[in-house]
């Protein structure tokens, strides 16, 4: 196991249980007054959860308990854990956390509850000159993505349409540059600089479960979409 890219051996402890819980899903409908058959809305899905034991070895309780107080500091944010026997990682926000003891002093465990989900290594797929395109989106959830346009020819109102319920437009790039719409952090850059006033959009990009139908403005622009599969 490892929490944050450090190894639980670190800390002379390891994975002892995991217990994983899907999130609480409600449909979200309206059966109107009259109405024949209900409206559905969209629904959205909460995180899941996840209860874990940790078990920690040592050479006298006091020992311990400072190892394990260096532990707990990973869980102060959010936090990636790389679970045993689970492929990915789960990014976890720490709920609650009790010590417990055993019969010797040289031995002691942590059980810890998380909110969160798993997500996969990043991937990305490229549409290189073209005024369509469409890809299959791997994982569970909808998820925010990355979008990079590179301008094969300088660009003015080039519209992306398909990630995200409103259209993207860069508003104008120079040729040979890149803009970068960072929908995980919320920025907009161009060579590491702010360059929000580049792009129009109502929100950042994100994409649905399944498949994803793009639609470009012309074929000046090669688009690079990246995203991490995200599951229950």
């Amino acid at each position: 196991m490892k929490v944050n890219g450090i190894d639980a051996r670190k800390y002379n402890a390891k994975q002892l249980t995991v217990e994983i819980q899907p999130p609480a899903v409600a449909v979200n409908y309206e059966w109107m007054t009259g109405a024949l058959q209900p409206t559905e809305f969209e629904t959205d899905v909460t995180m899941g959860h996840l209860k874990m034991c940790v078990y920690f070895r040592g050479r006298d309780r006091n020992g311990i308990i400072r190892t394990m107080s260096e532990f707990m500091a990973n869980f102060t944010t959010a936090c990636d854990l790389e679970l045993d026997g689970y492929k990915g990682k789960y990014r976890g926000f720490l709920t609650t956390d009790d010590f417990e003891k055993t019969i010797t002093n040289k031995r002691y465990k942590i059980n810890l509850e998380f909110d969160g989900y798993f997500y996969d290594d990043e991937i990305a797929v490229t549409f290189d000159g073209v005024t369509s395109g469409s890809f299959c989106m791997v994982g569970s959830r909808k998820t925010p993505c990355i979008v990079e346009v590179y301008a094969k020819s300088a660009l003015t109102n080039y519209v992306i349409k398909g990630v995200g319920d409103d259209d993207i437009t860069v508003q104008s790039l120079a040729s040979g540059k890149t803009v970068i719409i960072d929908g995980i952090k919320g920025i907009v850059t161009i060579s590491g600089a702010n360059a929000f006033d580049k792009v129009s959009l109502w929100e950042f990009p994100s994409i649905k479960t399944g498949g994803t139908a793009l639609i470009f403005s012309n074929n000046r622009a090669r688009v690079k979409i990246r995203y991490h599969p995200m599951w229950i």
